[in-house]
């Protein structure tokens, strides 16, 4: 879900603007279709953004809808609009077990091309238990990442961010459950030093993503399905 939020911020920041889709054909529409698995929930969501170009967003009209179906459970996903922002969103309760396979469906119009099989499966879950919540670590000192996960063939990324440093990443490869962030890689972020004041400290955000790419259906000109298991464990990180 981090990319669609990255996505948010930067049309707000940016503007944008939203088009009826009785204006526009499905081979002109970019798709972004990501489905997460929320730590400590038993639901796989699903969120579904179409644009045209960047900052112009689709809004499905009467006798269309975007569906998805996975595990023998399917749903409409539901219409919303936030910041200038237009996606549909729903979330299939019970379908998280590994390599299950989820279909996202758009439906449209007698006038329209559908797209009706977008697919990706399901990655195995993650979650990290070291270091734990609210562990001060120093930049000074190497910092042991553990995670526990079934085995998996897909790779994992460690990423590190907070107010105070720079934002930085580890890829890890397929089979590891552990990380060692070195010594000086979380490093300050880039300020005016200030005569005799302490370096910062600040809490910082770990997360630990494994992602799996997807089939696009043809019909759509461009665009992603992924699926993705994060965990997030936030800590404090001193000079």
């Amino acid at each position: 879900m981090k990319r669609i939020a990255a996505l948010v911020v930067v049309l707000v920041l940016t503007g944008c603007s939203t088009v009826e889709s009785k204006d526009i054909r499905t081979s002109g529409i970019t798709a972004t279709l990501v489905v997460t698995l929320p730590e400590g929930t038993d639901a796989a969501d699903v969120s579904a953004s179409l644009r045209v170009g960047t900052l112009t967003f689709v809004e499905l009209g009467d006798g269309e809808q975007i569906t998805a179906s996975g595990g023998g459970k399917d749903v409409g996903l539901r219409h919303r609009r936030a910041a200038g922002v237009t996606d549909c969103s729903n979330r299939l309760d019970g379908v998280v077990a590994p390599g299950t396979e989820i279909t996202v469906e758009l439906e449209r119009g007698k006038d329209n091309d559908s797209a009706p099989r977008s697919t990706v499966r399901l990655p195995e879950r993650v979650r990290l238990v070291a270091p734990v919540a609210g562990t001060t670590s120093s930049r000074r000192r190497d910092l042991v990442v553990r995670f526990e996960s079934e085995p998996s063939q897909l790779p994992s990324i460690l990423t590190w961010t907070g107010q105070c440093i720079r934002p930085g990443s580890l890829e890890l490869e397929p089979g590891r459950t552990s990380a060692t962030i070195a010594r000086g890689s979380i490093k300050a972020a880039a300020t005016t030093p200030t005569p005799g004041a302490a370096a910062p400290a600040c809490q910082i955000d770990l997360t630990l993503t494994r992602r799996s790419e997807g089939t696009l259906d043809k019909a759509f000109k461009d665009g992603s399905v992924t699926a993705e298991s994060q965990s997030v464990q936030r800590i404090n990180s001193v000079p």
